[in-house]
């Protein structure tokens, strides 16, 4: 009996559970997802922001408070692909096989994607705690414990996202990796370190932090640049004096940019850098840019992120295209075939949105 060849809704159905197995913070945070509706890339939408509530003293009379949920504007513009070629004979390996050659390392970038871009909302968190560089205690940690206990944050769902390089500063004074957890393939599992001072402790290898050995000494700046060119411009009047280094990050809008090549600016002088990958979009008017030369932490509560996740659309035209999802994440599969190159291909796409709903229930830890 002959091979079947594999069809997108098998392919997108273990796409989906090797992307399940693979994220850490997308079940850390706040989820808002609708299965009802498909969406385009670039669609705003509004989604039900969790309610707050004050408690009265009760004095003999009650005071009646509005249970209702606040909402959010949150733009669906976080659209990752991976896209290969593959062969009939690929095709026609069982699923086991063609998850493993293809699927996992694709659906795994992507995975590594979306956790970055939920970290990444550290540009807009104020509360922060400096890292010390050879801590003997775990004092840090217990000043952003601190931090969230004056905002008033629920105790529990809080979470703290340690880089790696934090995560071995404060396991060599203080055996922070206590808890272990054995037998599961469960990435988030694997990721946990155990709860110290009120926080739930996880590492990502996701975490902002500068690639250069030597990191650069600016710290601020606003930035313009034209969509799909690996430039931009650092604008005199609002940057401050100092480099950037080959591998130093810049967040713009919510994504991360290396720099390629070493820039130097001063202030009241504009000046060219060079990044990795092409504007997500036009910039013509002076945008701030968070500059990553340190490591990053981030603790939160729950609430404090929302991830939001809507269905893509199928390609109109196209009937060999699936879409699978579950609990509250999706995953599109396209297959495809260029009549130039007589090549088949197979697109695995992904479409999100990210927003800071409590930026006052968030603190990083830098440094």
């Amino acid at each position: 009996m002959p091979n079947q060849i594999l069809t997108p809704e098998i392919i997108a159905r273990e796409a989906l559970m090797v992307l399940q197995n693979n994220l850490i913070m997308a079940n850390l945070v706040h989820r808002d997802y609708d299965s009802e509706f498909v969406a385009g890339v670039g669609d705003t939408i509004t989604i039900r922001k969790p309610a707050k509530f004050v408690a009265h003293n009760f004095t003999g009379n009650i005071v009646v408070q509005d249970a209702v949920e606040g909402k959010e504007s949150v733009k669906l513009d976080h659209f990752r692909d991976v896209s290969f070629k593959v062969t009939s004979k690929e095709l026609t390996l069982d699923i086991k096989n063609f998850s493993e050659q293809f699927l996992q390392p694709a659906l795994m970038a992507i995975a590594q994607s979306i956790d970055e871009d939920i970290l990444n909302v550290v540009a807009g968190v104020n509360n922060a705690v400096t890292a010390t560089a050879n801590p003997t205690n775990l004092k840090d940690i217990a000043d952003i414990s601190k931090m969230l206990d004056i905002n008033k944050a629920p105790m529990s769902m809080r979470r703290l996202v340690m880089n790696p390089e934090h995560k071995y500063r404060y396991a060599l004074t203080d055996n922070l990796s206590k808890v272990s957890y054995a037998g599961t393939g469960d990435t988030l599992r694997n990721a946990e370190l155990g709860k110290v001072y009120s926080l739930d402790t996880y590492m990502d290898q996701n975490a902002p932090y500068s690639f250069a050995a030597t990191p650069g000494t600016m710290t601020a700046c606003k930035v313009t640049g034209n969509i799909d060119e690996k430039k931009i411009q650092i604008t005199g009047a609002t940057a401050t004096t100092g480099t950037l280094k080959i591998g130093d990050g810049l967040i713009i809008d919510g994504r991360m940019y290396r720099i390629t090549k070493d820039a130097t600016a001063a202030s009241g002088a504009a000046s060219d850098v060079e990044i990795d990958m092409p504007l997500h979009t036009q910039i013509d008017e002076a945008t701030d840019a968070y500059i990553v030369t340190k490591h990053h932490s981030l603790a939160f509560h729950r609430n404090a992120i929302a991830l939001v996740t809507r269905t893509l659309e199928l390609p109109m035209g196209n009937k060999q295209a699936a879409v699978v999802q579950d609990n509250g994440l999706g995953v599109r599969v396209v297959y495809d075939y260029d009549t130039n190159t007589k090549t088949d291909y197979v697109s695995l796409d992904v479409l999100y949105g990210i927003k800071l709903l409590y930026p006052e229930l968030a603190v990083k830890l830098v440094g």
